[in-house]
Order: C-alpha cells, then structure tokens, then sequence
C-alpha cells in the first residue's frame, strides 16, 4: 500500500486559521528588514510559541475513544501489518529517526548530502524542530489521545513504542514543516520534497504507532507551522544564509 495523495486544503486553510497574535507580528515587525546574510537569533522560537500557533483552533478533533471511527483506523493499521513487507518495515524503521538529510533523495541526491559542508542548514532545521516542540507538545496534551498499540492489542509496532500521546503525529508535523521549508529553498523540487513527506508521515502506519487521523493531522500542523514560519523576521533572516549554502551543496543556481 502507497501513501495516500495529499489531500486538497480549501482556500488554503492555514492562510484562514493560523492563530497569530497581533501583539507578536508588532513586535516581528519592529526589528527593520534583515539584510539576506544577517546573524539571526539562536533560534526562531519567539516566531511559534503555544500561545501564537493553538492548534486546537486548527485542527479536528481526534476521533473520539470507541468510536466507529477508530474502529475503522484500527482496522485501517491491522490491514497495514498483515501486508507489511519487510522493506516496508525497514523503511519506518529508518523514517523514524527524524533527520533532515533523509530528504536527500527527494533534493535530487540519492547518495546523500554532507552534514559536514551544511552548518547553517542543519542549525535551521535543528531549530525548527524545537519551534514545532513548542506547539506540538501542548496539542497532544490537550488532546490526549491514547496510541493505537495501547488500545488495539493485535498491533505490533516495528519500532519502540513511544511514550508520547498520539495526536496530531509529531514526525508527520515535523515531514511537512521540514518538506515545505526545503520547497521554499528549492523550489524546483517542490513535487519531490512533498512525497517524500508523504512517506515520512505514512511510515508512522506502518510503523503502528500511529491512526491514520493523527497523520493527516500532521499535515495540517507542519503546513500551518511553516506558514508561521515563512512570516516570520527571525525565521526569514536564518533561513537566507542556509537558502544560499544548501543550493551551493546542491549545484543548483
């Protein structure tokens, strides 16, 4: 089984419902437009704190325990297991460590990229992944859903079982913040880019540790965040310097 098309985000969504406080685009605003190479801060957090980016005012609500709906997800994640290859597995395996090098091949280098020649790459990445901790982890304690393994005992994950709660799922976030910010890097890869976030995001199936609802969930918060992100001064000053080193590392003009 292949992941599932992405589906369509009318009007886009995130543009509609992104939870920007006025008080933080003032400030955002205040600090002059960066010069392409600025020194940015350490990190970007100030762009994507909780209280801006609630993804409960985005995002469904997770089916609700003992639902028909989960019962269909669960159903959904056996049917996964039973037709799991062992590349399959392998796969979610490896997709589970969360590394931006991994959209490699999706940038057009399928024998990889050097972390060595990419400094300011992976600071960019490394701290957009504490920006999306920052409004994941209150979204999965607010809505608390329980892992399928913990409900479904007939599921064996391929990989350890995370102790986190399961909506929306991180790893799908994180695949679409990080797929959508290369794709504003690397523009001519954007199709590749969002594929491969696809595999990332439907690899947490595979893996059954992971509803299908938690995936798609995902999505919308990695596009959200990124939206967030691309407004964003800080952001824009970091990600400059790293624009110009990856296509650099790429050959790319």
């Amino acid at each position: 089984m292949s992941p599932s098309p992405l589906r369509s985000t009318p009007a886009l969504i995130v543009l509609c419902l992104l939870v920007l406080r006025p008080g933080a685009a003032a400030a955002q605003s205040s600090q002059g437009p960066p010069g392409p190479l600025a020194r940015a801060p350490a990190d970007a957090a100030q762009c994507t704190q909780a209280r801006m980016l609630d993804l409960r005012r985005i995002l469904p609500p997770a089916p609700l325990a003992g639902s028909a709906q989960e019962r269909a997800e669960l159903d959904e994640l056996l049917s996964i297991q039973a037709h799991r290859t062992a590349q399959q597995a392998e796969r979610a395996r490896e997709d589970a460590r969360l590394d931006v090098l991994g959209f490699a091949g999706a940038l057009g280098r399928p024998m990889g990229l050097k972390a060595a020649g990419l400094p300011r790459t992976l600071a960019l990445f490394e701290h957009i992944g504490a920006d999306e901790s920052e409004v994941l982890d209150r979204a999965k304690r607010e809505f608390a859903r329980p892992r399928p393994f913990s409900v479904e005992p007939r599921l064996h994950p391929v990989i350890a079982r995370p102790k986190s709660l399961s909506y929306p799922s991180g790893h799908a976030t994180w695949a679409y913040t990080t797929a959508l910010v290369l794709a504003d890097m690397v523009p001519e890869r954007r199709r590749q880019l969002l594929e491969r976030a696809g595999e990332y995001a439907y690899d947490r199936n595979v893996a059954g540790v992971h509803y299908p609802s938690d995936v798609e969930a995902g999505r919308l918060a990695g596009t959200a965040l990124a939206a967030l992100l691309f407004s964003c001064r800080p952001f824009q000053a970091e990600e400059a310097p790293a624009r110009v080193e990856l296509r650099a590392a790429l050959g790319a003009p």
